[in-house]
């Protein structure tokens, strides 16, 4: 069994809950020992020669007891349905890989409905179905919820986001990775179907390339991974077929760009021509609400890391505040986290911020493979990442950026807390 990392005080899990995640469940006397208990499946990022997409089962329940079973199933549990993995939890937080490699699903085949992926989980007590999940997307979370997020402003929305967004790769079966490969991919799925899963924030860094066919490109780092039109045209799809909020947010400009504002100048004009009625004016401002945003027509915020341009036009907005803890251990990251959710809360800021929540290895770490790739990083790193906001800071997360999204519960911890803390309960 793979435990949580142990770092004992910091890593408790979700014993106790502030409140349950919709109003019904705010009555403290409803009595019911799964309403409060949760149970979900992830994908883990480890891929080797043999393994890829391996399914885990995370859960946490204070009332659990002994004979309780977990079951994972290939479609919606029933009385005729055989589970294909059980297990039995003896404690009342905790993960389990389960051996099973995850059917791969191509972007194409994502709807923009909501959908359960062929897998779920179900918890039993004496046979009976009690609680159930599944590996799902979130096209419309946000819509969904306009009531509860529609008076507030991005700053005080907790939104999953994922770090080096357009840093991916999409491998349909396992092998292994170069060193480019371990340090440079951050992402399993695209960035259309990162939204498509629920993502809401984007990290993009550009490069440009005057000598290609494509000029544009995004990066990570030096590396240059996608060009610029494809992750354009992905997030255009997702805005032409839901009414979401996206912030597509430019945060470094590694390759080309220069010590002149001319190549910006350039850039500036290509997101406009791309994004034309669809980018949000820069003069609605981050204090704007998001029902203010919903009703201009206009859903996507262009975020932009060179104060000297955003100046000059209304396409594009100060960016998100990246809070980076350049960390290489958990303890370290625990404690960046900590710091500044706890700022947070004598400090409010009209820009949203981001919590980058992942490990940077330095030069040496990368050369001598101390820290693993960024898969490994990512599976050290994801599953406490997800405890910690469900149990610790899930009153003041903003966004929240990860390596491997599928590989943590951020976003049903975001799509969760959002109901909670917004229903006075």
């Amino acid at each position: 069994m793979k435990l949580l990392t142990t770092v004992p005080a910091l890593l408790s899990w979700l014993t106790i809950a502030d409140c349950a995640s919709t109003a019904r469940f705010c009555d403290p006397d409803a009595g019911d020992d799964f309403q409060r208990a949760h149970v979900g499946l992830i994908i883990s990022p480890i891929m080797s020669i043999r393994t890829i997409r391996e399914i885990e089962i995370y859960w946490n329940h204070a009332r659990y007891r002994p004979g309780d079973a977990i079951a994972l199933y290939t479609g919606e549990p029933t009385s005729g349905l055989e589970p294909i993995y059980t297990l039995i939890p003896t404690t009342p937080s905790g993960i389990k890989r389960t051996g099973v490699q995850a059917t791969f699903v191509p972007t194409t085949n994502l709807t923009f409905a909501q959908q359960c992926l062929h897998y779920h989980v179900a918890w039993l007590r004496n046979g009976t179905v009690r609680l159930t999940n599944c590996l799902q997307t979130q096209p419309h979370w946000m819509t969904q919820r306009r009531t509860i997020l529609g008076p507030l402003p991005m700053s005080r929305v907790f939104l999953p986001g994922t770090h080096d967004s357009a840093s991916y790769a999409i491998n349909e079966r396992a092998h292994s990775e170069n060193i480019v490969d371990r340090y440079v991919i951050t992402q399993d799925v695209d960035v259309l179907a990162q939204l498509i899963y629920g993502v809401r924030y984007l990290d993009i860094r550009a490069g440009y390339y005057p000598s290609t066919n494509s000029v544009w490109w995004a990066n990570h780092g030096v590396i240059k991974t996608v060009p610029m039109q494809t992750i354009v045209d992905q997030v255009k799809a997702f805005l032409d077929n839901t009414n979401e909020i996206v912030i597509f947010d430019i945060q470094e400009f590694p390759i080309g760009f220069g010590k002149t504002l001319a190549v910006h100048h350039d850039f500036v004009g290509f997101l406009e021509e791309q994004f034309a009625g669809y980018y949000l004016p820069r003069s609605y401002g981050w204090t704007s609400t998001l029902n203010t945003i919903w009703s201009s027509g206009k859903r996507l915020i262009i975020g932009y890391d060179e104060r000297r341009v955003v100046s000059r036009y209304e396409s594009v907005w100060p960016c998100v505040t990246h809070q980076w803890g350049n960390v290489r251990t958990i303890e370290d990251l625990f404690s960046h986290l900590n710091r500044i959710e706890t700022e947070s809360l004598g400090h409010p800021r009209s820009i949203p911020r981001s919590a980058m929540a992942e490990l940077t290895p330095n030069t040496w770490d990368v050369i001598l493979n101390r820290l693993g790739s960024i898969r490994q990083m990512a599976d050290k790193v994801n599953i406490n990442v997800t405890n910690w906001y469900n149990n610790k800071w899930q009153h003041t997360a903003n966004i929240v950026a990860v390596d491997f999204v599928r590989s943590s519960g951020i976003i049903e911890t975001a799509i969760e807390w959002n109901e909670r803390r917004n229903s006075h309960c």
